[in-house]
């Protein structure tokens, strides 16, 4: 019951973050979804009586959830406002853990067994099948780059994540994360549509929704698994979200799949499920769970 909500609410993301983008400019789409957020989830961390964290560490979290949230959404939202379509941002935003795992070995950090390098080489084989037929004109290669884009921005993040506190409770680190992200985007939001958003039912509502049910909600349920089924088997659950975004993103948004988003979706699922068998870490990571909240 609570697997197959946490992957509805993190497909839904997907399928209504490409309504909210095309309803209103993207990047303020963005800072109010993280300003908003930022602000439920200091509530929440407020109501259970948690610290903060000292002022020597705000800078690092801060700078974390610049990159984490910041670039991600930002670059995401624009690339959906231009054509991405749904299925294809989660697709290639589901290879997260094989770009990761690659910069992890490259840094040392992780060594990897030819399983996980073959489960690397056939995860963006099938990305590169998906998207073939998306850039095969010009005019959708720049969606195609800001995806890419918020991929780097959401690799990049997880791994900074590693680095930060562990003793600092996920609904404060949050909130600063997402405060951050918000203040670094109103510049780029005043450069790219203004911050205004338009007072429609559904631009409010898509808004309101990617606040509330993905962005506090999300990592809620995803933190319930963890408890419950560990760290592994819960992440497991983010493989299932391309599958499900994609057969949700036709009758919703009019964006049908064809053989080349299936066959995509079957070679990233099998490179994903290789690269998790028998990891051999070089040394010891941070807290699983830090950085599955941000996946």
């Amino acid at each position: 019951m609570a697997g197959g909500a946490f992957v509805l609410i993190w497909s839904s993301g997907y399928v209504v973050g490409s309504i909210a983008a095309k309803s209103a400019a993207p990047v303020a789409i963005t800072t109010w979804r993280l300003g908003l957020a930022a602000v439920l989830l200091a509530a929440l961390a407020r109501g259970a009586g948690r610290r903060w964290p000292a002022r020597a560490t705000l800078g690092a979290i801060a700078g974390t959830g610049v990159v984490m949230f910041g670039v991600q959404f930002g670059a995401l939202y624009l690339a959906m406002s231009e054509g991405m379509p749904a299925g294809t941002a989660a697709l290639l935003m589901s290879v997260c853990p094989l770009l990761v795992a690659g910069l992890s070995a490259a840094l040392g950090i992780e060594r990897l067994r030819r399983p996980q390098l073959a489960g690397i080489a056939l995860g963006f084989t099938g990305v590169v099948l998906a998207l073939a037929d998306r850039v095969s004109a010009p005019p959708s290669l720049a969606p195609v780059l800001w995806t890419l884009l918020g991929l780097a921005g959401f690799a990049v993040g997880t791994l900074l994540q590693r680095h930060l506190p562990a003793e600092v409770d996920f609904r404060v680190l949050g909130a600063v994360e997402c405060a951050a992200a918000a203040l670094a985007l109103v510049p780029w939001a005043l450069l790219h549509g203004g911050l205004a958003i338009p007072l429609t039912a559904r631009a409010l509502s898509s808004t309101g929704w990617l606040t509330v049910i993905c962005a506090v909600g999300g990592p809620l349920v995803l933190f319930s698994l963890i408890r419950t089924r560990g760290a592994t088997r819960a992440s497991s659950l983010l493989f299932l979200v391309p599958a499900v975004t994609a057969v949700a993103s036709w009758p919703v948004l009019g964006q049908p799949f064809g053989a080349n988003t299936v066959g995509g979706l079957a070679l990233a699922g099998l490179g994903v499920w290789l690269l998790s068998q028998r990891a051999a870490p070089v040394r010891p990571a941070a807290e699983p769970a830090r950085s599955l909240v941000r996946s």
